[in-house]
């Protein structure tokens, strides 16, 4: 009976190891992407850096997608977060960065 338990914890204990090293199947096929743009927003009032931003970000996965083959992504909520306004060569600018996760 003792020898019994022995090789059944063994084996439970090897069990629970493989399975914590393994990967989750929908964790390993996402995808994080990121695209910043630096501009000014002087001739766009409808804020021209958020927008490239997010045009950039939207190009790089349409350009992962055609690399990898992929026919369809889910490509989650697409955040654009912009920074403080500057000067540069006498123009307002500010620095705008899109982040969406991306599983397919």
């Amino acid at each position: 009976m003792c020898k019994g338990f022995v090789a059944f914890a063994t084996f439970g204990v090897i069990a629970l190891g493989t399975t914590s090293i393994l990967p989750d199947r929908a964790e390993a096929r996402c995808y994080t992407f990121k695209a910043s743009h630096n501009g000014t927003d002087m001739f766009n009032p409808e804020g021209g850096a958020a927008g490239t931003a997010r045009n950039k970000l939207l190009y790089s996965i349409e350009a992962w997608k055609r690399e990898k083959r992929k026919n369809r992504v889910r490509i989650g909520k697409i955040r654009t977060r912009c920074g403080d306004w500057y000067m540069k060569y006498l123009l307002p600018h500010k620095t705008c960065t899109a982040r969406a996760r991306v599983c397919g």
